[in-house]
């Protein structure tokens, strides 16, 4: 019976062992309401328009070439063997792709949550203004390289694309210099079908080098939005009134201001950041959906992610048990009051009670008060409860501030994101110290055979 105390340690550390299965159950718990959350974001997904791109303008010029090239045969008399020399007419047809030369994109974004069941998933409405100008060199040097050719030129149009169509709310039109032309659906772009086009006249570029459109579109979808940098002076400015925003792509925005009602950012680019040269070779060999790939924009995050917070909180939990059951086996040994196996089953469960709760209210109000709630909860049913098994409702009071008190440093871990292993490590180290320097001066052997009745009834 002399190692009864130590055959009890093994006990209750077995307990703290099998304690981490519903722990785990708790992490499954999570992962499954984060999957339900998935389903919820697809099932809105098919009924509004998703994470949208806009890219272009891209002005489509088609174009046919024919020109004379001299081609030798045989002249027929096997006998003689001679050849001559013929004039033969061939044509090609290629087209002609053209980024234009300045790009000005201002953007009105407004977001609000859409449901389905307790899940809300951020959506937007964007007005958008896009303005700019298109340099015809590139044409022109076109026309002189085959100035000795019969060159003729096809129906141009202009082309945006964009990553979900369904987006576009209203039919746009285009201001192309003196003329307003409508867009038709359809990007017409090999490779890519979502977009507008626009039919636009016959380009007189030897006489006007340049020539400036504008058209404004309101465009609609989800949780992110991204502009291309296809133009050789991109200037892009954008508003929202979401509060949270993180942003994406190439670059980071040379600007930004961002506050409780929402936020502002400027991208400025150049040909130099971005080789619109290369953007266009894709679209050269039938892959213009790779116009898109060269972004900027950002995602509307979720302020709280509940589920990431709760899955942070139950990392922590093997350290409250194990810290509560440490503290337990103190005060059964210096307090001579013995606790029972069943009894430290219980203060177990009651703690991962906590997190249960945690993760149920989070999904319903907010997560501070959840915490606060759930927190509340299992200390209040804990110092009632350490009251009882320890005979002293002081002690139970005790405990029950300490456990408070650890609630209260969790919650504050568990704000701050980019200092949370250094304060979770500084916390774990100071528990440590404490617990070291309250029990440096303890005869523990004298303890133990104290505390085991059947030594103090031979004694």
């Amino acid at each position: 019976m002399k190692n009864s105390f130590y055959f009890k340690l093994g006990t209750i550390f077995i307990l703290i062992l099998a304690l981490l299965i519903p722990k785990s159950v708790l992490t499954d718990l999570i992962n499954e309401r984060i999957s339900w959350r998935q389903q919820a974001y697809d099932s809105i997904r098919q009924s509004w328009p998703g994470e949208q791109t806009l890219a272009g303008p891209v002005l489509v010029v088609p174009y046919q070439v024919t020109y004379l090239s001299k081609e030798t045969v045989n002249s027929g008399d096997k006998k003689t063997g001679k050849t001559k020399i013929i004039t033969k007419e061939s044509t090609y047809s290629d087209t002609a792709y053209l980024l234009s030369s300045q790009l000005n994109i201002e953007s009105q974004l407004t977001s609000s949550l859409r449901y389905r069941g307790i899940y809300g998933i951020p959506v937007y409405n964007s007005n958008l203004s896009v303005k700019g100008e298109f340099n015809f060199q590139p044409l022109r040097e076109l026309a002189e390289l085959n100035k000795d050719r019969k060159l003729v030129w096809g129906k141009p149009y202009l082309s945006v694309l964009i990553r979900d169509q369904r987006g576009i709310a209203t039919p746009p039109s285009l201001i192309w210099g003196d003329s307003t032309l409508a867009f038709l659906p359809g990007s017409q772009l090999a490779g890519s079908e979502a977009g507008m086009y626009a039919k636009i006249p016959d380009l007189k570029f030897m006489q006007n080098t340049r020539l400036n459109f504008a058209f404004n579109i309101v465009l609609k979808g989800m949780q992110s939005i991204n502009y291309s940098l296809l133009s050789d002076d991109t200037s892009i400015k954008l508003a929202s009134n979401w509060a949270s925003p993180s942003f994406t792509g190439e670059m980071l925005p040379d600007k930004r201001e961002i506050t409780p009602q929402g936020f502002s950012a400027e991208w400025r680019a150049s040909s130099f950041s971005h080789n619109t040269a290369n953007a266009l070779d894709a679209c050269r060999r039938g892959e213009c959906a790779r116009l898109m790939d060269k972004a900027v924009g950002f995602d509307l995050i979720q302020p709280v992610d509940v589920y990431q917070q709760s899955d942070r909180s139950i990392k922590y939990a093997f350290l409250f048990i194990t810290l509560t059951f440490v503290v337990l086996i103190l005060l059964e040994v210096m307090k001579k009051l013995p606790i029972h196996p069943i009894q430290y089953s219980l203060v177990g469960m009651a703690l991962l009670m906590f997190y249960l709760l945690l993760i149920s209210l989070s999904e319903h109000i907010a997560f501070a008060l959840a915490y606060g709630s759930g927190a509340a909860a299992s200390t209040l049913l804990l110092t009632v409860y350490f009251g009882a098994i320890l005979h002293n409702p002081k002690l139970g009071v005790m405990l029950g501030t300490g456990l408070s008190v650890l609630y209260s440093l969790l919650f504050v871990i568990l704000q701050a994101e980019d200092t949370a292993l250094l304060m979770g490590s500084v916390l774990i180290f100071l528990i440590l110290a404490l617990l070291m320097l309250l029990t440096r001066k303890l005869d523990w052997y004298a303890l133990t055979q104290t505390n085991n009745p059947e030594t103090q009834g031979q004694q």
